[in-house]
C-alpha cells in the first residue's frame, strides 16, 4: 500500500512539474512578444521626438540669429 502511494505520489509530481514547465515556457514567449512590442513603441516614440526636437530647435536657431543680425544691424546703422 505504501509503495502504491509514494507511486501516485511521484506521478502527481511529474504531471504537476510538466504542466508547470509548459505554463512557464508559454509565459515566457508571452513576455518576450510583448516586450517587443513594448520596446519598438518606445523605439518610434523616441524617433518621432528626436525629429520634432531638432525642428524646435532649428526654428530657435534661426530666431536667434535674426535677432542678432538685426540687433548688429541696428547698432551698425545709429553710428
Amino acid at each position: 500500500m505504501e509503495a502504491w502511494a509514494e507511486h501516485v505520489l511521484s506521478i502527481a509530481a511529474e504531471r504537476y512539474e510538466r504542466r508547470l514547465t509548459e505554463e512557464i515556457s508559454g509565459l515566457r514567449v508571452e513576455m518576450r512578444q510583448q516586450m517587443h512590442e513594448g520596446f519598438t513603441a518606445v523605439r518610434k516614440e523616441m524617433s518621432e521626438l528626436r525629429t520634432e526636437l531638432l525642428k524646435w530647435s532649428f526654428a530657435f536657431w534661426i530666431g536667434q540669429f535674426a535677432a542678432t543680425m538685426g540687433l548688429l544691424a541696428l547698432m551698425l546703422t545709429r553710428r
